[in-house]
């Protein structure tokens, strides 16, 4: 293969004469996916006479260097089984980091949305993808590009928010870092869940997804549509869910007719963990064999984590005629065309000399930082932060306050060995439907049950393993605050537990609090795998407040009259009115990751002055949802002063924050809007202010650009977020901030399902957030036309200058 791989008529020359070589059995095994563990791999393998195509990776917990020899042995194994040499491409997880050991943890993708910062995303990625690299894993099974619009669904903290251009620059951005610009030399994207996972029936993980065609082609693909367009996304996962009745796994019409057809998209589709058993317990398919022909024939190539569908009943199928033996062609040659464009039959194994640099922390914990510090959004401060530094007596109180795990989320190492630790791994979809990994595992007994809870207590070995794990550098939020403040007096105290009904630790905390000069008071959730977590994967919640009796500890706190910060950490923005109303300051903090500690003592102190941004509208109860600022005319609060009869006789229908809402140390003023357009829907429109930092800190403010289509065909949003920037400017300092935005980003799906910008009158609007518009203009589009969705407007592109 070595000379006939180089350019892209090659690649495909040298594919198809492979493929003419390989046995139907061989082509099947690349279809096929195993995790191996060390110690038991060589019982593993013994399933799989030619090898497989995937191969998941499970780490020998020994580091990088340990990792990269077990994984280069397995796949010189494999390759050596497969007849042909070719070598499996081995997956891992990178939401918020690579999720290795070694591996540096980022905040999760809802506090990465919360930066409104591509740069900082891509600035991630380019980190990610040198890890990956250096131990020879090159398909990530990230990101999450699903448009998330209601918090009780447990996986929105994968996700960047409510609003699909957010998601889809933060998409794009992703990809591009961990592909960078030649695949042979980068990891694998793969973008999830398709499509319309985000918005499910009920909130729940799995359910159907009640989705129009239009809004989830116009809304929910577009990140995707993005990624493949602008960013050229090497792989896509299905969603579990169902549209329209049809199951997305089996689901022509998603994965062939919309995905390739429509989209455009070229890579290749490999599916989330289980699927196929998921057809078959739906009553989709009626055997493995059945639900594996039916999603093949779907679209679907490469089946993970083991096989299931993709087993004998292929090759069965194939020879009585069940199934033509070019479809199965086509999905070996979509897995062996990646693995070309990758460069694995040349160069896979894993890159050791990379290691020392990919692993340098003085690089990879200073942008964790910058990641942490952009993420934390201030949603309200009476005058409260920065604090002092002679401030005498700081009380840290909450369960948030002492604790390295929770600064972790899902889809972590960290949150890996607590499901680990607390004897819950059988809870995480698909990691124990594998006998050689069942019987590698020796599973500790369940941690017990919060009291009046359905949430486990974490064992005391979680937080030990991990403080053992990341030491000075991740110092819990109390030990950051004393560093901080070296001269104060930094008491603290738990509260309560993250969940259940444990009120003992009330008097303790009440007391510590009357005797403060001013409280920090950390409440939140827990974002992990299995039932000790209060969100995450298959973890979905009825009530969108607080955890616990974490609401009952707020008030408690704020009758004290102490002072108070209020700091949320969990994987969707705060709902709570009596916080919102009664506490001085409220920051949310998200999972922060290592230097999470850090990030939020430098914000609390004012050495770093925040600036993130809400991705995701706050709710003030479950009963709003969904709520978002991108909503149809006559939906949600947009119908105010209308004929429209729509009110909660029992309360508003005011979001408690709104989408892009967030404060800052310092003031910002905008001025000297102007618009440049000539009308013509195939060319740019240029839109473009001045900001000024108008008070005594340097900071950043996030420049947010949205459009309304003033009269259309069809009822249209409200506005739509069309570009932003985070712009840094010291005190005193204007900026010109120019959005560059084709037409073609404005058109929408007609009355025919044609990609139409429509002529008419459009508003720009700028301002700091959905609500806080500073600067309004308008602009008219002279002709309707009618443009490929495919190649459309995304994004704006933004210079500051």
């Amino acid at each position: 293969m070595a000379n006939h791989l180089e350019t892209s008529p090659r690649v495909e020359l040298g594919i198809d004469e492979l493929l003419s070589e390989m046995t139907l059995e061989q082509k099947v095994a690349q279809l096929q996916c195993t995790i191996l563990v060390a110690g038991h791999d060589e019982a593993g393998l013994a399933n799989f006479p030619h090898g497989t195509g995937a191969l998941g990776s499970i780490s020998t917990g020994n580091g990088p260097a340990a990792d990269a020899e077990f994984y280069g042995s397995l796949q010189r194994e494999i390759a050596g089984r497969s007849g042909h040499s070719i070598p499996p491409l081995m997956h891992g997880e990178a939401v918020s980091g690579w999720t290795g050991p070694g591996g540096t943890v980022f905040p999760s993708a809802i506090g990465l949305g919360a930066t409104w910062n591509p740069q900082t995303v891509e600035q991630m990625t380019e980190i990610v993808r040198k890890q990956m690299l250096s131990v020879g894993v090159r398909q990530a099974l990230s990101p999450v590009m699903d448009v998330a619009r209601d918090p009780r669904w447990g996986r929105v903290g994968e996700t960047y928010g409510e609003d699909p251009t957010l998601c889809a620059a933060m998409s794009v951005a992703f990809v591009k870092g961990l592909q960078g610009d030649r695949l042979e030399d980068g990891v694998a994207a793969t973008g999830k869940h398709f499509l319309g996972f985000g918005f499910s029936e009920g909130g729940l993980n799995m359910t159907s997804n009640p989705i129009s065609p239009r809004e989830l082609r116009e809304v929910y693909a577009k990140p995707f549509q993005a990624a493949i367009s602008e960013a050229g996304l090497a792989s896509i996962m299905n969603s579990y869910g169902t549209i329209d009745g049809e199951l997305i796994i089996t689901s022509k019409h998603i994965l062939q007719d919309l995905l390739r057809d429509e989209m455009g998209f070229n890579g290749l589709v490999v599916s989330d963990y289980m699927s196929i058993n998921l057809a078959v317990d739906l009553n989709v398919g009626a055997d493995p064999a059945d639900g594996g022909i039916k999603a093949i024939s779907a679209g679907l190539d490469v089946e993970l984590p083991t096989p299931f569908g993709f087993g004998a009943g292929l090759i069965d199928a194939v020879r009585d005629g069940q199934l033509d033996e070019a479809v199965i062609d086509r999905a070996v040659k979509n897995m062996l065309t990646l693995k070309a464009k990758l460069n694995v039959f040349e160069n896979g194994a894993p890159r050791t000399e990379l290691i020392a640099e990919a692993y340098d922390p003085e690089r990879t914990t200073a942008h964790s930082l910058t990641a942490a510090h952009e993420s934390i959004v201030l949603l309200k401060n009476d005058g409260i932060l920065p604090l002092r530094r002679d401030t005498k007596k700081i009380a840290v109180i909450g369960p948030h306050a002492d604790s390295v795990r929770l600064f972790f989320g899902c889809y972590t190492g960290p949150a890996s060995i607590d499901l680990a630790m607390s004897g819950t791994m059988s809870e995480m979809a698909g990691m124990l439907d594998l006998p050689e990994l069942t019987a590698s595992l020796e599973l500790p007994p369940l941690a017990p049950l919060f009291e009046g809870s359905d949430v486990r207590s974490e064992p005391p070995l979680v937080e030990q393993t991990l403080r053992g794990m990341f030491g000075d550098k991740t110092p819990t939020i109390v030990d950051a605050i004393r560093r901080a403040a070296p001269d104060a007096e930094v008491v603290y105290a738990k509260g309560c537990e993250v969940a259940g009904t444990d009120r003992t630790g009330f008097d303790a905390a009440v007391a510590v609090a009357r005797e403060a000069d001013v409280v920090i008071l950390t409440v939140g959730g827990k974002y992990g795998w299995g039932s000790s977590s209060t969100s995450g994967e298959g973890i979905d919640t009825a009530d969108v407040g607080l955890p616990g009796v974490q609401e009952e500890l707020a008030r408690l706190i704020h009758a004290t009259g102490t002072p108070a910060v209020l700091v949320h950490m969990d994987a969707k923005p705060l709902s709570s009115e009596f916080i919102a109303e009664n506490y001085a300051a409220v920051l949310e903090s998200w999972f922060p990751g290592e230097t999470g500690g850090t990030a939020l003592a430098d914000v609390l102190f004012g050495d770093y002055n925040p600036a993130g941004r809400l991705p995701m509208t706050a709710v003030r109860h479950a009963g709003q949802i969904p709520i978002y600022a991108a909503h149809r005319r006559s939906n949600s609060v947009s119908s105010r002063g209308t004929m429209i009869m729509n009110r909660y006789v029992d309360g508003t229908k005011e979001p408690l924050f709104v989408f892009g809402e967030g404060k800052s140390y310092t003031t910002f003023d905008y001025s000297d809007l102007t618009i440049d357009f000539d009308g013509d829907p195939e060319s740019v429109v240029t839109i473009s202010c001045q900001v000024t930092n108008t008070g005594a800190y340097d900071g950043d403010e996030v420049v947010q650009l949205y459009v309304r289509d003033e009269l259309s065909s069809m009822v249209r949003p409200v506005q739509e977020l069309a570009g932003f920037a985070r712009v840094h400017l010291a005190a005193g300092q204007s900026r010109t901030v120019t959005f560059q935005v084709r037409a073609s980003q404005f058109a929408f799906l007609d009355l025919d399902m044609r990609w139409m910008v429509e002529a008419g009158e459009m508003t720009a609007r700028i301002g700091a957030s959905s609500e806080d518009i500073r600067l309004t203009g308008a602009f008219t589009i002279d002709r309707t036309a009618w443009v490929d969705g495919k190649t459309r407007g995304f994004f704006a592109r933004v210079a500051v200058n």
